[in-house]
């Protein structure tokens, strides 16, 4: 790391302690030595020798019985936290240079016995003075390594020193990261069970505290691994380090804070989880952004099914949309789809369980009528002046098995075909329930906010793309038999006044012609095997189907008629 001479010697809290232990030492045998020397008692040899040796025998006692206890409190520690704080307290510089005070104290009475001269004279005393000196630097270490043993029996105190000392970058890291791989466990992995386990024993005030060490350790990592190997891609380095936090540690937590009803820190980890993520993606390191979605994700997953699991669900899922939110304005397009798959993935996974509208309502709701629309605007944000310049085809973007769409435009199309996908599982819902999975007359809202953002935004093709789409599901929609179909009229109306009318118009001409949009579509045939539920089988749902009053071919006349009376009703009314 080309660190000089001087910053290796001083490096770390062990060298600052052992080198103050040592100047303490050097000047009490020096004081006590040089006032024996001076004094210059006539003892009886003998006596010397029984001072020496009885001191030894003590100090060798003390230090026998002190760390024999030692070890009971710190396997009670161990018990109840983590095995792996062992190294934590055998590591200690205290321990280290405590125990290794005694040692030279009792090696250096021992020696001073046996090489004695016959009669006492001022060496002798002065090594009698050394010999009380030596002891008495040793009580006091001691005394503070007592007194270190009976705050390490609390939990905030483990968190603390695992935080500031074991976890610290330059003492957790090794050089390299195949170094790291080659670790029999990862060395954050004590202060998560240390965690988890204050959390169990219902200690929420340690637990809050090791929330926050844990997004201390993460968040210096980071910095640490940037500055550190800046002559080297640090970016792997930094994934392999924070995946398991991530996907591993911050799931689990929450779930059993959770399961404590812990609220409190459920909202503290994810507003960690959240600057980390957003963190990463200002310093590059996009897969600290990928794992913390990842991580999100599967807590989403593994809430309870009922309506108290929306507890856990709902500050997790506004922390995954503030997520994709800033991944859509600042990173690519492989980034941003990894992480909003997840967003995207969970909620469609809610629909599929048929999760009572308790728990849909207000989640789906939101993610379905404004998370959505927040990620298309943060998207417009970042590629929509580069997509107004581009003749892009968003109808139709391929040639052959090939993609035509530029990188710009590639998230945006993306977004149209997850968002109608999440549509058509909508619509199942519907079918299957016999309700929405949200408040009823919401099915327009999101189609509408988009179609308009994007013909505010000047991308005239997608927002025809997005009004195909809007017509078919307000077919879809009106053969189901509810809604209001002067909604769609409406809203379709407003977009023909007040921006280009072809947006519109030729989204008719295209589905009156039977053409649709390469990819995902609203199902406007007759039969749709997707719509009906995925419980019966195939011959019961072909069966039960009912076939549709009006064709999508015949409606779609009728309905263009109407949306150009709306438009001129709305120009005569301005």
């Amino acid at each position: 790391m080309g660190e000089t001479t001087e910053e290796r010697l001083f490096q770390g809290w062990f060298q600052q302690l052992a080198l103050r232990y040592f100047l303490i030492s050097i000047a009490t045998v020096v004081a006590f030595g040089t006032a024996a020397a001076l004094l210059n008692p006539a003892v009886e040899i003998v006596n010397v020798r029984a001072v020496l040796t009885t001191l030894a025998t003590a100090e060798a006692s003390v230090l026998a019985i002190v760390f024999s206890v030692t070890v009971v409190a710190l396997q009670l520690v161990v018990t109840r936290y983590s095995a792996r704080l062992t190294t934590t307290f055998v590591n200690d510089p205290l321990f280290r240079t405590t125990f290794s005070l005694f040692v030279v104290a009792i090696a250096f009475n021992l020696i001073a016995v046996y090489l004695l001269p016959p009669e006492s004279n001022r060496l002798t005393n002065t090594a009698v003075g050394a010999s009380l000196a030596l002891a008495s630097v040793s009580t006091i270490a001691l005394y503070q390594f007592i007194q270190m043993m009976i705050e390490r029996g609390s939990p905030d105190q483990v968190i603390s020193v695992l935080v500031d000392r074991t976890l610290a970058p330059s003492e957790y890291l090794p050089e390299t990261i195949e170094e790291f791989q080659q670790l029999d466990a990862h060395p954050v992995r004590k202060l998560y069970q240390t965690l988890a386990q204050t959390i169990k024993n219902g200690e929420y005030q340690a637990a809050e505290q090791g929330i926050n060490g844990l997004y201390t350790v993460l968040s210096r990592t980071i910095e640490y691994l940037e500055t550190e190997h800046g002559e080297e891609d640090p970016n792997e380095y930094v994934a392999t380090v924070t995946a398991e936090p991530f996907e591993e540690y911050y799931p689990r937590i929450m779930e059993q804070a959770y399961s404590h009803e812990q609220y409190n820190l459920i909202s503290e980890t994810v507003e960690d989880i959240e600057t980390l993520a957003l963190d990463g993606l200002d310093r590059g390191f996009s897969e600290v952004t990928e794992s913390a979605a990842d991580g999100l994700g599967d807590t989403f997953n593994n809430a309870p099914s009922g309506w108290e699991g929306n507890r856990l669900r709902t500050p997790v899922a506004e922390t995954l949309t503030e997520v994709v939110i800033e991944s859509a304005r600042r990173a690519d397009y492989a980034v941003f789809s990894t992480v909003f798959f997840q967003l995207n993935h969970q909620m469609v996974v809610l629909l599929r369980r048929r999760s009572d509208i308790g728990v849909t309502e207000r989640l789906v709701g939101n993610y379905y009528t404004r998370g959505v629309v927040l990620i298309f605007e943060a998207l417009t944000d970042q590629y929509a002046s580069e997509l107004r310049n581009q003749d892009t085809d968003w109808i139709s973007p391929t040639d052959g098995r090939q993609w035509t769409l530029s990188d710009d435009a590639k998230p945006i199309r993306h977004l149209w075909e997850r968002y109608t996908k999440f549509t058509q599982a909508v619509l199942r819902y519907r079918t299957d329930e016999g309700m929405y999975p949200f408040a009823e007359g919401s099915i327009d809202d999101g189609w509408k906010k988009i179609t308009t953002h994007a013909s505010e935004s000047g991308l005239h093709g997608f927002a025809t793309l997005c009004c195909i789409t809007t017509i078919q599901l307000a077919y879809r929609v009106d053969q189901i038999g509810e809604g209001n179909p002067g909604t769609w009229v409406n809203n379709l109306g407003l977009i023909r006044l007040n921006h280009d009318p072809a947006v519109v118009d030729k989204a008719f001409t295209i589905l009156k012609q039977g053409e649709n949009p390469e990819g995902a579509n609203i199902n406007v045939h007759t039969l749709d095997i997707e719509s009906n539920s995925e419980r019966e089988g195939f011959f019961e749902r072909l069966l039960h189907t009912e076939p549709e009053e009006t064709s999508f071919e015949q409606w779609i006349v009728d309905f263009e008629k109407e949306v150009e009376d709306r438009t001129e009703y709305l120009r005569e009314n301005a």
